[in-house]
């Protein structure tokens, strides 16, 4: 039986719960992006690296910046997601220790380093090594030095082994080997904000390791009043505030360093510059002296590597809510300053990356500036490929992905190779895909292929690719495409089992909805021929034969279906025990609808349909599968016109499942059929199992605007029309038009329609009833963004009321627009749906019949000429009043 007209409005929504809901699970590509792949009882794997890659580039440019405790917390915040895979959470765990120890919080980078699962790499090992060195334990970092060599360590890291070497070297006081270490440290640096963290910790390891006697100290005090104002003197001045500092006399190496500064000579730069970063090491940037000289380091020195590392220690010291306005501000005067100042880029970028540091009050516009500033004033600047990944930054968290992949292709053009590198190809593609490039997309894909970045494999880029391919479309070409791409990875090693299955799995369903079922079931058939059970998981062979079984029906080989089904029941001894009951349950379902299917009037059944459904129940009462063959068997009565049995399976659903989607649905779909009996008992019943189901919607989420509760109003307003309940049609859809507004709710405007069909309906008694049916269809005809089928049989209607008022002139401006608008313009007419074309047609109809009476029988006939050029429904009728010369 056909149902009636409304119930289709909800079909699309209900479908989505009703149709496969438990086997409908989220395989995705990156979170909200990817169609789900129906694989039952499928445990989402980690999603494509789009969003994970573009927070540890932000984490990794913050760390590079010279920012640490900002790059810390974002590495714990990718730590906290439980979806990383293992071999990303190591990576992440150890850049999360580099950014801690770099921010000399050496008990957090270890514990964070507790978290590293596996054997240890050398990159592990070198960083616990330094964590023993802050303790003290020189053996153990000495013996596991010996053990790294450069070669075994990714570049980024070799100079920390370098400097390790060195400070090692000092404690043993052999300064010479520690110098020479040190020196290789420095040169091997790749950023000038990585090389002042070397300059502190070179100075901070004097600190650390410094030891002194009372006699020493007083040696060097002799040698300061021996040698006022000269090299010697300076020298000895320096060595007495690390050896105070060491004695636990830090108070005295301040006052010292700060009375030195009070009598050296202006032309004293270097040794000044050097005075001033030891007095901010070793008072602090958190003290007033500590910052004091910081500050005058930054803005008064000719020693830019010493302006970087007073810089990186403010900038840190500034993360704390008291410092933070004030840092800023000093920030601001520094980069207004005139002359503009020696590491101007440098300040811009650390602005541009603290306007981005709070994550609940990021300030994308002062961060875009900056970063355009640098690029725009410093085209040789080695903090371009940084400003670059601001720009990216503020555009992918802005949701502009076009504008990321554009400025991730000119970040990664600075680069030339590296890890940032390698993850930028990943990220202009994952852009290119949000922006809905597609094709932009699969061309970055098959490029980041060529350096798969850490923590990202090859097999998610490839299905990636192919999905890029599918969505291309739609179109035959985009799909050959997409095969012919899927073909030349079979044989690459890493595509893996899973990402290649779930390829195949959405090119299916796209050769579905490209009506080509028959192709998709002939593939999957081919793959599952070819494939051997090594090559392909117990798990997922049964998943790919649980998809191979719903083609074989979706193609309409039903009785292929069913021997699939049975098959697939007897070969799912290796599958994981939820999956092998879930795969059976369906199976026993799909042989029921495909046993509907195969049923003829008069002929014996196929198979036993009824024991199928008593076994399915029995053996899987709680499945999705036996919950579905509630409305599976309703919908086999009601098309066998057995009502009243459809309903009352629907009724048990609804109360033996309460509270669930399924539910909902049962009530609905009740309620149609209650409706479909055509007597003003059964269109109360209906209004009654409407109720019910509101009611339920409401109780489960009070607050929540439910779609369903929605259609379920809607469809309370059209029983109360057929009741001739008018009053209660009004006030139901006036709620609805108050509480589902347009364009928020796409079919908010339907209410509104069905309002003014009420007013229309009570015209006849009451004309103010007319022009507020008027002013409604007027409104919804002129909307620019409502659906173009509404629009027209707004428009429609609206004619019928000038055309009962005899205002014809008016009438047919309105009515010639409306052709010319959604019949004649070929682009909108090609956005037509079920319902447009009929409305169109009556409204030629009736233009006809009104210019007739009005004698103008040219202009008649050219409208109903339309109806049959255009091929609209009423071409019969039109022909015939043409015929008859009524035209």
């Amino acid at each position: 039986m056909i149902l009636p007209k409304t119930s289709a409005l909800v079909l699309a929504a209900l479908l989505m719960i009703a149709a496969m809901p438990a086997i409908i699970t989220t395989v995705c590509a990156q979170g909200g992006i990817t169609p789900p792949v129906p694989l039952p009882s499928e445990q989402p794997p980690p999603p494509a690296p789009g969003p994970g890659v573009a927070t540890e580039l932000a984490a990794r440019r913050a760390l590079e910046t010279g920012l640490p405790s900002i790059a810390s917390g974002i590495y714990r915040q990718l730590l906290a997601d439980g979806a990383i895979a293992p071999d990303a959470r190591n990576r992440i765990i150890l850049a999360c220790a580099t950014a801690l120890i770099e921010d000399d919080r050496i008990d957090d980078a270890s514990d964070i380093l507790r978290q590293f699962t596996g054997a240890p790499s050398p990159a592990l090992l070198l960083r616990q090594a330094m964590i023993d060195t802050r303790a003290r334990h020189f053996d153990k970092a000495r013996a596991t030095a010996a053990t790294l060599r450069p070669e075994d360590l990714p570049a980024a890291d070799r100079p920390w082994l370098f400097y390790l070497r060195g400070l090692l070297a000092q404690e043993a006081r052999d300064d010479k080997q520690a110098g020479e270490q040190y020196q290789q440290a420095e040169a091997a640096t790749a950023t000038p904000a990585q090389h002042a963290w070397f300059l502190l910790a070179r100075i901070r390891a004097s600190l650390f390791l410094a030891q002194a006697t009372d006699s020493a100290i007083a040696t060097l005090r002799q040698t300061i009043d021996r040698y006022p104002g000269r090299p010697n003197g300076y020298t000895a001045a320096s060595q007495l505030a690390v050896a105070l500092n060491a004695t636990a006399r830090r108070g005295e190496a301040i006052t010292l360093l700060q009375t030195q500064l009070q009598y050296l000579a202006p032309q004293e730069t270097a040794t000044r510059d050097e005075w001033l970063l030891l007095l901010g090491l070793i008072a602090g940037p958190d003290d007033n002296a500590g910052r004091d000289a910081l500050r005058k380091l930054l803005s008064g020195s000719s020693d830019a590597a010493k302006q970087r590392a007073a810089l990186r220690l403010l900038a840190n010291a500034s993360r704390a809510k008291e410092r933070a306005a004030e840092f800023h501000n000093w920030l601001n005067q520094l980069i207004a300053s005139t002359p503009p100042h020696p590491i101007l880029d440098d300040l811009l970028l650390h602005r541009a990356q603290l306007a981005l540091a709070d994550k609940n009050n990021k300030d994308f516009i002062a961060a875009e500036n900056d970063a355009a500033r640098l690029l725009a004033e410093f085209p040789g600047s080695p903090l371009r490929a940084a400003a670059l990944g601001i720009q990216t930054a503020v555009a992918w968290e802005q949701a502009r992905f076009r504008a990321a992949a554009d400025w991730a292709t000119r970040a990664r053009a600075e680069l030339k190779s590296g890890p940032a590198y390698e993850q930028l190809g990943v990220l202009i593609a994952e852009a290119y895909f949000r922006a809905k490039d597609y094709r932009s997309a699969s061309d970055a894909y098959g490029s980041a292929l060529a350096n798969v970045p850490s923590g990202v494999t090859a097999g998610e880029l490839m299905f990636q690719r192919v999905l890029s391919e599918i969505k291309a479309g739609p179109n035959g070409e985009s799909l050959a495409s997409a095969q012919k791409i899927l073909d030349s990875y079979a044989a690459d090693k890493r595509f893996d089992s899973t990402s290649r299955w779930r390829a195949e799995w959405n090119l299916a369903r796209a050769l579905q909805t490209a009506g080509e079922t028959a192709q998709a079931y002939a593939r999957i058939d081919k793959l599952l021929a070819s494939a051997t059970d090594a090559a392909l998981p117990a798990d997922l062979r049964a998943r790919m034969a649980w998809l191979h079984m719903r083609l074989a029906y979706d193609s309409g080989n039903y009785q292929q279906a069913i021997d699939h089904a049975e098959k697939l029941k007897t070969s799912l001894a290796d599958t994981a025990p939820d999956l092998r009951d879930e795969i059976t349950s369906l199976a026993l379902l799909l042989e029921v609808e495909a046993g509907y299917a195969l049923a003829r009037p008069g002929q014996p059944a196929t198979i036993n349909t009824a024991e199928i459904l008593r076994k399915l129940r029995a053996d899987h009462p709680k499945s999705s599968a036996a919950i579905r063959s509630y409305m599976i068997e309703a919908d086999e009565a009601a098309r066998h016109d057995k009502l009243v049995e459809a309903q009352g399976l629907l009724r048990k659903l609804a109360d033996d499942y309460k509270g669930t989607a399924y539910a909902s649905y049962a009530l609905f779909q009740a309620a149609i059929y209650a409706e479909s009996r055509g007597q003003d008992q059964y269109y109360n019943e209906a209004y009654r199992l409407l109720e019910e189901l509101i009611q339920n919607e409401r109780r489960a989420s009070p607050a929540a605007q439910s779609d369903l509760v929605f259609y379920a109003r809607l469809k309370q307003g059209n029983l109360a029309r057929k009741l001739n309940d008018y009053s209660r049609a009004i006030e139901t859809y006036r709620d609805l038009a108050n509480t589902y507004k347009f364009p928020e709710y796409r079919d908010g405007l339907t209410a509104e329609l069905a309002l003014a069909d009420c007013y229309a309906a009570l015209a006849s008694s009451d004309t103010s009833r007319a022009e507020s049916a008027a002013t409604i269809y007027e409104r919804l005809l002129d909307h620019p963004a409502a659906n173009i089928d509404l629009r027209v049989e707004a428009g429609y209607k609206f004619g019928r009321i000038l055309k009962e008022r005899k205002a014809y002139a008016r009438l047919e401006v309105i009515w010639w627009q409306m052709v010319n608008d959604f019949l004649l313009n070929d682009a909108r007419a090609a956005k037509l749906g079920a319902n447009g074309p009929y409305w169109l047609a009556r409204t030629l109809l009736d233009l006809g019949e009104a210019l007739e009476q009005q004698s103008k029988n040219t202009q008649a006939r050219e409208a109903y000429q339309l109806i049959i050029t255009k091929n609209l429904p009423g071409a019969a009728l039109a022909q015939d009043r043409i015929t008859r010369g009524k035209g």
